[in-house]
């Protein structure tokens, strides 16, 4: 936990949070509800009220998801443009100027604001890798789908506690949707504001399940199709949607009934691994195994079909 002090400000009806900790946290950012047992009311003029608290995961997920949503901005906007820069990293594997943008954006915020903490982004490696707490940041997941102007793709950030081995915050933002995915370690699930759930589906025959297929498409030792193959006639439908942070969130509010994919990096689905998990949700490795953002492999579901899954994976 990281005490903090909260400055409340309301002036003419609107509401905002200013948060100065240890950690150098400073952010203004629309404020509802209450903290620390106070509520306030909006129809005043002007409120400031000073309380001390412990700042909880709560509060840094919501820190994550303004972070997210500035740079589904920055991404939004660069969608709609025709000049981009796309630079190709293999064959399979591409990078935007959209990419670079979002993430330094991201990133520059996290290191003001959270110095002790490590980062581990997608293009941009490993910052203060000391840290006891590790943001994993994917500034755009899905980016083949975003160059090509397919519009499912998002921003993923996910705090991950190295004494709890566990994430404690994740966010998965779809800017186009203005959907928000979000889960803080305890706190259950959300999508905008509204909790959400796992499916319950308990027959795999009659589920949809997601998955993914990694960069390596040409070894078939890891390229995913086995276990297609072994999926597909026993499923009502199979989805690739193109994104692993979608894909899970999309298990955590029952659209999908389950999920695996090998072969990913810890920024693809720590966010979206704890947002199953607070569904109500399991997720693990192909073996069974507690789920490790360092390992590259993943299978969630809703729980009842997961072990069903795991069969059909490991034929």
């Amino acid at each position: 936990m990281i005490m903090a002090i909260v400055t409340v400000y309301v002036v003419a009806g609107k509401n905002y949070l200013t948060v100065n900790s240890k950690t150098g946290y400073q952010q203004t950012t629309p404020l509802k509800g209450t903290i620390a047992g106070i509520r306030f009311s909006w129809t005043v003029d002007y409120i400031m009220q000073e309380v001390a608290y412990t700042m909880d995961y709560h509060t840094i997920t919501q820190y994550a998801i303004a972070l997210c949503k500035q740079a589904g901005a920055i991404i939004v906007e660069g969608y709609y443009r025709d000049d981009i820069t796309i630079d190709y990293k293999s064959r399979t594997n591409l990078v935007t100027d959209i990419d670079y943008e979002s993430e330094k954006y991201i990133v520059s915020k996290l290191k003001e604001q959270f110095p002790d903490f490590a980062i581990v982004a997608e293009e941009g490696g490993l910052e203060c890798a000391d840290g006891e707490y590790i943001w994993y940041v994917d500034p755009l997941d899905a980016t083949n789908n975003f160059a090509h102007k397919i519009p499912w793709f998002c921003v993923t950030i996910a705090l991950y506690s190295k004494a709890l081995e566990a994430a404690v915050a994740g966010v998965v933002y779809e800017p186009l949707r203005d959907e928000c995915f979000y889960a803080w370690k305890g706190g259950g699930a959300y999508l905008n504001e509204k909790r959400i759930y796992v499916s319950q589906i308990n027959d795999i025959g009659i589920s949809i399940i997601a998955t993914g297929f990694p960069y390596k498409k040409d070894d078939p030792s890891c390229n995913n199709a086995k276990q297609f193959n072994n999926v597909l006639p026993h499923v009502q439908g199979i989805r690739r949607m193109g994104s692993a942070a979608i894909d899970l969130s999309y298990v955590a509010c029952g659209r999908f009934d389950g999920y695996w994919e090998p072969l990913l990096y810890p920024w693809d689905m720590t966010a979206g691994a704890l947002l199953v998990e607070e569904a109500g949700g399991m997720v693990t490795q192909y073996n069974g195994n507690t789920f490790d953002p360092e390992f590259p492999e993943i299978c969630a579901t809703n729980g009842l079909i997961h072990q069903q899954l795991l069969e059909l994976i490991n034929k």
